[in-house]
């Protein structure tokens, strides 16, 4: 249920391809993309409601998005490989801090629900800003000073980067929540950290958009989502900063 309910909250794509909001959860159950109606819990199971009820709505019997499909199983990947990884370290004598393996979870867990969001609908809705941003609370810990430093660092570039971009190309090139998005996600990595998260997002960014070019799947001037890339770049500096900056010593020395 939290699967389906948190990778689509705040966001619905109708018939015409429109993206409409909906309300928070909290004010009531999900709803059916296709006629609107409240999702029973019965039908929220993921993988197998969809299964159960092969593809189809309960009420209209209009085709469901494989999308929900999709997301479930990759958020299902996502935790078998967690619990793995927790698993080993468990069985290699490291000291495992539940609430802290829950939050990471948690976070990274949201992290993949913004990458399919932004993919999908150029949205990053901000409920999962606020989630992340309070599950980055608890991730930072004692390193919160050098996270602030790193928030205000990241906000500065981005601001500039947005205004400047926007005046240059004369439209918005720069998305207002990939700025609200690395709140949450320079406050975890704390500061310099956090300038590799950006550099490496450019450069990754850069990369799959080449690639599209290249195999004409997208034009100049066309938008293409930036937040999972930010997400890249976070991961990547997060699991592996110390070790990708001993790579780049190495090479230009």
């Amino acid at each position: 249920m939290i699967y389906r309910t948190a990778a689509n909250c705040g966001l619905l794509k109708n018939s015409k391809g429109k993206v409409l909001k909906l309300p928070p959860f909290w004010q009531g159950r999900s709803l059916t993309d296709c006629c609107q109606q409240p999702i029973k819990a019965v039908h929220n199971l993921p993988v197998i409601s969809f299964a159960l009820l092969k593809g189809k709505c309960p009420y209209c019997q209009a085709k469901i998005a494989k999308r929900h499909l999709l997301t479930e199983l990759l958020a299902g990947l996502y935790t078998v490989v967690f619990v793995c990884l927790i698993s080993w370290q468990i069985n290699n004598g490291q000291v495992v801090d539940p609430l802290t393996v829950a939050t990471q979870y948690l976070f990274f867990l949201l992290l993949i629900f913004v990458v399919i969001a932004d993919f999908q609908y150029l949205i990053i809705p901000d409920f999962f800003i606020i989630l992340l941003s309070i599950f980055a609370l608890f991730l930072a810990g004692a390193n919160w000073p050098n996270g602030f430093i790193a928030i205000l660092a990241s906000s500065l570039f981005f601001t500039l980067l947005y205004f400047g971009a926007s005046f240059i190309f004369k439209k918005e090139a720069l998305g207002l929540g990939d700025i609200k998005l690395m709140l949450p996600l320079s406050f975890v990595l704390g500061w310099p950290q956090v300038l590799m998260a950006i550099f490496l997002s450019f450069i990754v960014g850069g990369f799959f958009a080449t690639l599209l070019l290249l195999f004409k799947q997208k034009k100049i001037g066309q938008t293409l989502p930036f937040g999972p890339f930010l997400v890249v770049g976070f991961v990547l500096s997060y699991f592996w900063a110390e070790t990708i900056w001993a790579w780049y010593i190495a090479l230009i020395i």
